[in-house]
């Protein structure tokens, strides 16, 4: 018999992934933070010094996504590893959003390479690296609706 991870690891692993881009979609912050253990980092490969603890990366997030009206942020499923109460997944993701008072959107492709924790609260981040792969932005519009809820052109 091979020492496998118990798959309600590997679920609770990947919502906690579900659970940070559902509250960055939301604007929530807090509920996203709350994803890191409390000394858990955050980091951009080349963007930004690394964030540590709640409060820096609080800070960081609202400094970054604060310039959006709108941001969304997809994750595919990961590919995730347990070892013990210590984990790793990577993730591919998706982000896009425009920016306030502004028709110009971003959009933003990347990997997640994260380290994770349990802790008694559940798992927790310990370390989350996003690697940009590419970005483009382009002009975009808010959506109007005729009387039929149809776009109008």
């Amino acid at each position: 018999m091979t020492n496998q991870p118990a798959i309600d690891d590997i679920t609770a692993v990947q919502q906690v992934l579900n659970t940070y881009s559902t509250a960055a979609n939301l604007a929530n912050y807090e509920a996203m933070v709350a994803t890191y253990a409390h000394d858990g980092i955050w980091e951009i490969d080349g963007h930004h010094e690394a964030s540590t603890g709640h409060a820096m990366i609080l800070s960081k997030t609202t400094e970054i996504v604060g310039k959006f009206e709108f941001f969304v942020q997809q994750n595919t499923p990961a590919q995730i590893t347990i070892d013990g109460d210590r984990a790793e997944a990577s993730s591919t993701i998706r982000e896009c959003g425009r920016l306030v008072d502004s028709e110009k959107s971003i959009e933003v492709f990347g990997h997640y390479f994260d380290q994770l924790v349990r802790t008694p609260e559940g798992w927790k981040f310990a370390r989350r690296r996003f690697k940009v792969l590419g970005m483009q932005e382009y002009a975009s519009r808010v959506p109007v609706l005729d009387q039929k809820g149809l776009l109008q052109k």
